[in-house]
């Protein structure tokens, strides 16, 4: 499985968007420029590793690896197999980032309000917020 790496900056708002993936996860993080400091971060998918335990969250944490999703988190829609770069959009607009997977919202970034909704995701916690909750 290959790694995932797509970057978007935003020269007006002075901002970058990182797309990292391993073998685990995908995550999006908003850098603020030119600090290059992480604004905030949303939880794209799982590319199949869930946990059952947040101690099996902090020893990925710890080996510098992003947190894979736990299981009490996910849904029909955490584990997106066969991802790949070329899978992910962005739409970036004033204030929200979307990103899609395969042409479907995947994860919506508020960017004025530092909030992250997530179709991959159940219900609230550390990864984020349902995207359904968004109005």
């Amino acid at each position: 499985m290959k790694d995932i790496y797509i970057s978007e900056t935003n020269a007006v708002q002075r901002q970058e968007l990182i797309i990292e993936g391993d073998a685990h996860s995908v995550w999006a993080y908003v850098l603020n420029l030119p600090e290059n400091k992480v604004k905030f971060d949303g939880f794209v998918c799982s590319r199949g590793t869930i946990v059952e335990r947040s101690e099996e969250v902090k020893e990925f944490i710890a080996k510098g690896i992003s947190p894979p999703l736990m299981k009490r988190y996910s849904n029909q829609y955490s584990i997106q197999t066969g991802l790949e770069s070329r899978h992910i959009q962005i739409d970036w607009r004033e204030n929200t980032i979307s990103i899609k997977v395969r042409e479907v919202d995947f994860l919506i970034l508020d960017l004025e309000n530092q909030i992250s909704y997530t179709k991959a995701v159940s219900n609230n916690g550390p990864y984020g917020s349902p995207l359904t909750e968004i109005v």
